[in-house]
């Protein structure tokens, strides 16, 4: 009997017979080196906790203000967040761009843009809200909002430039504007990091910083330029000194990149940039939202494709191997479909990772001890799926009895005599159906034999009641395949970390 490890993440490139490997709801974890019994255990993602909300429309951005007070916003409502996750209706923009919402503040007024022509002013003292008057013309709307050295900065959509408030106030001068200076293609976005200002193009990127200029305050970095743009304006995120971003450039798109100090890299692995190019030929990729958040110090970039469906999530934790960081959050409909996760949108709120529902208003705690998604007041089962990579191992008989060895299949069948998940068991009430009554403690397992192109029936094993903490899932008699891939399914409403699996199988001569 041999361990069946799990070494990566989700990685399903453009053929199935290089790997086909599904990691839904699971994030990988490294382990220690040398004193763990594997090096990667994967754990259910956080689930969905509902906090507040609002009108039945899609939560279009939160803030957390540098007094600490929460804002969202909810279709064309602006709400401030009390820390009891109360909703105070402060106003109402005045178009529905159908566009996410920034903001950014200075202190003692808020910026809030929404894509369209119009922006918006929250006083952080009276919570009063009104929409921009700029009687010199400057300010006409902006999609991304940034702050740096007492200045409030957003993007002006369709041009080349961003602009700058005034010092400390939200008042506009038509000089205190820019434009991108080393190609022009169209800014996209902008976002401040590491004190230094980042003006994202469709095509490329440069730095500026506070040259402490008298006429205008802002001066392009020498040498600070890079290659690659944005096909998403709101895929564009930052955490500690990293900016992340669905690519664009000269030469294509769909690419992942991260800035990080002054180096841009590619993150997204061959089957992250397959499966996204596969969205661009159906329903594009320009709609992405891209966020990041921390837990349990795991630097996640989720990036939504809501045309596409799909959440695909980038652990910065692991990006010393890119085939390992990437897995997909998807969230169970009644019928037991698979959908993009309900986020549209993140803060860090009164202590807690809240996320915005992109349809029905609900504002959620993303909870390390919750193992459901309660939507709508329906809680459904957080389904956790694991693909196994291609066996192409097993032992074969050397003449003494009770003796194998371990051999390469190379191409010959395998009778698969059993199969046993090495998972945390006992922890869990089991599954939910979508009323979120209990199913019974049960884990399904299915297998391909012809490469992962369809898949059996699903044969359910017990994962223990409460309590049996030794129970491990085994499946006996698995009959013989040339090329076998193994998928375990899961929905339990507890703990149940998966370590991976053993499988005896022996290596027959044809």
């Amino acid at each position: 009997m041999a361990r069946l490890a799990l070494l990566g993440g989700s990685y399903s490139p453009r053929s199935i017979i290089a790997n086909c490997q599904r990691c839904i709801n699971l994030y990988p974890e490294l382990n220690p080196q040398n004193n763990s019994p594997v090096p990667i255990t994967h754990y259910q993602r956080p689930g969905l906790l509902p906090l507040a909300s609002g009108s039945a429309l899609p939560v279009r951005g939160l803030y957390r203000a540098s007094n600490n007070t929460g804002y969202c916003v909810i279709g064309l409502g602006v709400y401030s967040i009390s820390s009891s996750w109360v909703l105070t209706h402060l106003g109402d923009l005045s178009v529905d761009s159908g566009k996410p919402c920034r903001f950014q503040d200075n202190g003692t007024q808020v910026l809030l843009v929404d894509g369209s022509q119009f922006g918006y002013i929250i006083n952080l003292t009276s919570n009063s809200f009104n929409q921009i008057v700029d009687p010199t013309g400057t300010f006409n709307g902006g999609n991304t909002v940034g702050y740096i050295d007492t200045f409030l900065l957003w993007n002006l959509p369709g041009t080349i430039q961003f602009g700058s408030t005034l010092s400390n106030e939200i008042q506009f001068d038509p000089l205190y504007t820019a434009g991108k200076t080393d190609y022009p293609d169209l800014l996209a976005a902008l976002i401040v990091n590491r004190h230094e200002i980042l003006l994202v193009g469709q095509l490329t990127t440069e730095v500026w910083y506070d040259a402490g200029l008298a006429t205008f305050p802002f001066a392009e970095l020498p040498g600070a330029f890079y290659e690659h743009g944005t096909v998403a304006p709101y895929s564009v995120a930052s955490s500690d000194i990293s900016v992340f971003f669905l690519g664009q450039d000269l030469q294509g798109q769909g690419l992942v990149f991260r800035i990080k100090g002054y180096q841009c890299t590619v993150i997204s692995n061959h089957a992250v940039a397959t499966q996204i190019r596969k969205i661009a030929d159906s329903v594009g990729i320009s709609d992405a939202i891209g966020f990041t958040y921390q837990k349990d110090q795991h630097i996640f970039y989720v990036l939504q494709f809501p045309a596409g469906d799909q959440t695909w999530v980038f652990d910065d934790s692991l990006s010393g191997d890119l085939n390992a960081a990437w897995h997909q959050e998807c969230w169970t409909d009644a019928n037991g479909e698979l959908h993009r996760h309900r986020s549209n949108c993140h803060a860090f709120l009164y202590g807690k990772n809240v996320v915005g529902d992109w349809e029905n208003g609900t504002l959620y705690s993303l909870d390390m001890n919750t193992y459901t998604d309660t939507v709508a007041g329906v809680t459904s089962p957080l389904t956790c799926i694991r693909t196994f990579p291609h066996i192409g191992t097993g032992e074969l008989a050397v003449g003494v009895p009770g003796m194998k060895t371990a051999v390469l299949a190379d191409g010959k069948r395998v009778e698969f005599k059993s199969f046993s998940l090495d998972m945390e068991c006992g922890m869990a009430e089991g599954p939910l159906d979508s009323n979120g009554n209990p199913l019974g403690p049960s884990v399904v397992l299915r297998w391909s034999d012809d490469r992962g192109r369809t898949y059996g029936s699903d044969v359910l094993q017990t994962t223990g009641e409460p309590g049996q903490y030794l129970t491990q899932p085994l499946w006996r008699g698995l009959g013989i395949a040339r090329d076998r891939i193994f998928e375990v399914e899961y929905a339990a409403n507890g703990p149940a970390a998966l370590n991976g699996a053993w499988v005896d199988g022996t290596v027959l001569l044809s």
